[in-house]
């Protein structure tokens, strides 16, 4: 009957709790803290990660990883950008999110074609699409002129953010494609043996995780209005921190898009929180670095 119980128990309950007992000290301590300023700049600042990390969720069940997912952003944002610059909305943002695309299937390629380990594949593919989108800005930044200030409005950010973690949850959760991603995470060859072809679920994941980085610099476009090669370095490890924070296993097979919600929500408010109380920001990356090593260890020992 207890066995029954705890199975019973949401496995991101604890990090949950977590995040509501940080909440709840913030706004208790702060005043400012549940504003509407502040939480539409905490929205604003979880959106970017938090489109990326839904695909960087479904990338490390399958037990690969994208190192390039921030170039990929970058140089989608500066394709797409300089067309929307011009005026050519339209044009612009299918530009923007074909290029997000291209990427993540050149990163699929690479790994079910070329067989390439995925860590090695996407350094690789980071250092190659970074350069790309240095070189072909020419270093300098590209202005949108207000053409998609509409997806940096507001709440709409977190509203784009939120709507994008509600179709990963459904896709990992409830379509045969998510069962085909934990099947191959958890024993790629009892799932080819199983009649799952994982060269085919690996290239919808990555080229999945491409579109979403093209959705993530649509969306960082409209926020800022403005965008350089060299504005989202920490996008990727932001990213990767906040799917392992929220539980999903680095060696692949289990984790949850709810979980990186949580995730995403924790180093958000830890952020906007050491703001709050001036603390220096390293400490903030500091408790975030705490944070992964925390899981890491929390999910070997479980695996035990």
């Amino acid at each position: 009957m207890n066995k029954i119980c705890t199975n019973k128990i949401p496995k991101e309950l604890p990090i949950l709790l977590f995040l509501v007992a940080m909440c709840a000290a913030l706004a208790v301590t702060k005043s400012t803290f549940l504003s509407a300023d502040n939480l539409r700049a905490m929205g604003t600042d979880a959106a970017g990660i938090g489109i990326i990390a839904v695909g960087m969720t479904a990338i490390i069940i399958t037990g690969g990883i994208d190192l390039s997912v921030a170039a990929v952003l970058a140089l989608s944002a500066l394709v797409g950008g300089r067309l929307i610059s011009d005026g050519m909305v339209i044009q612009g943002c299918a530009a923007t999110l074909l290029t997000g695309i291209g990427c993540g299937a050149l990163n699929g390629g690479l790994i079910t074609i070329g067989r390439m380990p995925p860590i090695i594949a996407t350094l690789g593919t980071l250092y190659i699409i970074q350069s790309t989108a240095t070189l072909y800005s020419g270093g300098q930044a590209i202005y949108t002129n207000g053409h998609i200030a509409l997806l940096g409005r507001g709440f709409i950010p977190l509203m784009i953010t939120v709507l994008v973690f509600g179709a990963g949850y459904v896709l990992m959760g409830f379509t045969k494609l998510g069962r085909y991603v934990y099947a191959i995470g958890g024993n790629e060859e009892s799932a080819r043996l199983a009649g799952i072809n994982p060269a085919h679920i690996k290239m919808a994941v990555y080229v999945s995780a491409g579109l979403l980085a093209g959705v993530a610099a649509l969306v960082t476009m409209g926020i800022n209005n403005t965008f350089q090669a060299n504005d989202v370095p920490d996008y990727m490890l932001g990213a990767i921190a906040a799917v392992v924070i929220g539980g999903t296993s680095i060696m692949g097979g289990e984790g949850s898009v709810r979980g990186t919600m949580i995730g995403v929500g924790i180093s958000t408010v830890l952020r906007n929180g050491a703001i709050l109380v001036g603390l220096d920001a390293r400490w903030t990356q500091a408790v975030i670095g705490a944070a992964i090593v925390i899981a890491a260890i929390a999910d070997r020992l479980r695996r035990r």
